[in-house]
């Protein structure tokens, strides 16, 4: 059977269980990893959807192992407000959409900005 799995943080769990969905908030990315692992070793078919800021903590080599999985899928999702100070709103959207599609785009006005801040 497939299902839908959503990896988040410990505040946005509740509404997926509301939802319906199995929803699951690991304590720190390792965690989340081994979540992930038990659900692959366990055959599990689906699609999991993860909190960006958990999966740009993960190892790049556990990343491409998901990206290659053939049973469980995996989007990205944004899991609130900013993890850091260099994350913002559309970088988060930009990174959805270069994994969506295949290649970064940029916003209008970005390049000019970076020149300056560079």
């Amino acid at each position: 059977m497939s299902r839908f799995l959503v990896i988040t943080r410990p505040e946005l769990r509740a509404g997926f269980h509301l939802a319906g969905v199995d929803a699951y908030s690991p304590v720190d990315v390792e965690s989340a990893q081994e979540l992930i692992e038990s659900w692959w070793k366990a055959g599990e078919v689906g699609l999991l959807a993860i909190d960006d800021g958990l999966l740009e903590k993960m190892e790049p080599a556990f990343v491409r192992r998901m990206e290659a999985h053939e049973k469980v899928f995996y989007v990205a999702m944004p899991g609130g407000g900013p993890l850091g100070p260099e994350t913002s709103r559309k970088h988060r959207i930009a990174e959805m959409i270069r994994r969506a599609v295949g290649f970064h785009i940029t916003f209008r006005g970005e390049e000019g900005q970076r020149d300056k801040e560079g």
